[in-house]
């Protein structure tokens, strides 16, 4: 039996699948990643998968003119709406599948880095895949930018009046903060990006020990996610 296949869309290499990969493999998916640093160009047919996942990246979608993965990405993603793919975007993949949809980008009145709460509203607690993340969680950011939707989303959870999740349609969904990141990816950015999170005002010792507060519970809701989001992935390669 043919396992159901998932585009992984990943910008850098220090924004890997992370907590998300193992409910994916768990659920029995066929993982593909296109590396786009490494190649600007999708190096398989849209039509031989089932899903689509776009992770976080350095990068911004504002950035799409001279970015010619960014582009690509973009039609890629127009296409899977279009023919009702299920798809999860997180940070970055949220802001492209918004902007893919109809919708734009921009930067945000307020940088989030580091754990904020986050709201899930009552569409979003019945919702099959935001749904598994309850009403109020903890998460981990990490963005400058911030989007609008088009008319055909719906909001499904906010900090304040920072848009955080929302479904496109019946079968695409988009979460703003970083459902994949455990100690291992925060600690990584750490060092990687230090200068950068030291000038939006993080605390480093702070972010340390909330990691380690959240990093249990929060683990779990990327296993519930994944789980859900893999269901309707497998769902849509019974259905072709």
């Amino acid at each position: 039996m043919t396992r159901p296949r998932l585009l992984v869309i990943q910008h850098d290499a220090d924004t890997p699948m992370g907590e998300l990969a193992n409910p994916l493999v768990e659920a029995g998916l066929h993982l593909e990643t296109w590396p786009t640093w490494v190649s600007a160009t999708l190096p398989w047919a849209l039509d031989s998968f089932d899903g689509v996942l776009s992770l976080g990246s350095v990068e911004s979608v504002r950035h799409e003119e001279q970015t010619p993965w960014i582009r690509t990405e973009l039609a890629v993603l127009e296409q899977a709406i279009e023919r009702g793919m299920p798809i999860l975007g997180v940070c970055f993949g949220a802001q492209a599948l918004a902007r893919a949809a109809g919708g734009s980008v921009h930067p945000s009145s307020v940088a989030e880095v580091g754990w904020y709460e986050v709201d899930i509203n009552d569409a979003g607690q019945v919702d099959p895949v935001i749904g598994t993340l309850g009403e109020r969680l903890q998460v981990m950011h990490y963005h400058f930018d911030t989007f609008t939707l088009p008319d055909d989303a719906e909001v499904l959870g906010t900090t304040g009046d920072v848009l955080q999740a929302y479904r496109l349609r019946n079968r695409a969904w988009g979460i703003q903060f970083h459902i994949e990141a455990n100690p291992s990816v925060v600690y990584a950015w750490m060092a990687a990006f230090g200068d950068d999170m030291a000038k939006s005002g993080v605390n480093f010792d702070d972010l340390r020990e909330q990691t380690r507060a959240n990093w249990l519970t929060y683990r779990q809701r990327a296993w519930d996610l994944g789980t859900a989001f893999a269901h309707n992935v497998a769902v849509a390669a019974h259905e072709r």
